[in-house]
């Protein structure tokens, strides 16, 4: 132990950063290796759970809300009720995040070479952490979306460890792009859920159009007479094949 210290401190002192952050960057290394072993296609559903998460914490939050409610929605679902189902669906985020991809995961398309596919897995690893770390700290700080949503997490705000962690090079990080790392990653898994495909195809497409209109007119010339030369042989070829046939029937009879 007093080994792992002296190099703890060996390496802090040579990035001019604290023995905490070491062990904050180290922790990450060894949860994007977790992740990348987990296979592409489960990090997307990790990805998607968390999103999916959010999206019916959102949806709760919003009709359910005290600003939105009428007689009528009171006598449906009442403000008490609303708000354990509100406070409850935070929950979701991080339960669907394990739950989707332990249930048969999401269909998204992926790279064909390996490269591309270590590449997008270490990538993919990376910003799921960053985006998981952002939800975390946004729920415990009850920003935004989250501002009136009593949860559990609001409760680590007052463990002494929570404030180590907030000045860590890491959360430093992440509390200072709170709303960025959150808006892309969800843009983000949205894009690659329902409109990736599509693009890809248009883009393919515009592609050949283009490669069709840079041929030059005397090779397309070229290729439609030599088309219409072989049809013409292949023509030929039958026309004379049904004559040898019907003058060997007239030698026969």
């Amino acid at each position: 132990m007093a080994q792992l210290d002296a190099i703890i401190a060996q390496i802090s002192l040579s990035l001019s950063i604290t023995s905490f952050d070491v062990y904050i960057f180290s922790g990450l290394l060894i949860a994007m290796g977790i992740i990348a072993a987990l296979g592409l296609a489960r990090i997307y559903s990790v990805f998607f759970g968390t999103v999916l998460g959010i999206g019916i914490f959102v949806l709760f939050s919003t009709i359910l809300s005290p600003e939105l409610q009428t007689p009528e929605t009171l006598s449906l679902v009442s403000d008490t009720f609303a708000k354990v189902l509100i406070g409850s669906s935070v929950y979701l985020i991080f339960i669907l995040a394990i739950l989707v991809p332990m249930n048969g995961g999401v269909n998204v398309s992926l790279p064909k070479s390996a490269l591309g596919m270590v590449f997008q897995t270490l990538t993919l690893s990376l910003i799921l952490i960053l985006f998981l770390l952002a939800v975390f700290l946004w729920l415990a700080e009850k920003s935004y979306i989250f501002l009136h949503t009593d949860s559990a997490f609001a409760l680590m705000k007052k463990l002494n460890f929570y404030g180590e962690l907030q000045s860590s090079l890491l959360f430093t990080f992440i509390g200072s792009h709170l709303p960025t790392i959150i808006i892309i990653s969800i843009g983000f898994i949205i894009y690659k859920m329902l409109f990736s495909d599509i693009v890809n195809t248009l883009v393919a497409s515009l592609i050949e159009n283009i490669k069709k209109r840079k041929t030059p007119s005397w090779e397309s010339h070229d290729d439609g007479w030599h088309e219409e030369h072989e049809n013409y042989n292949h023509w030929s070829e039958e026309h004379e094949e049904e004559q040898h046939g019907s003058h060997g029937w007239h030698r026969h009879h």
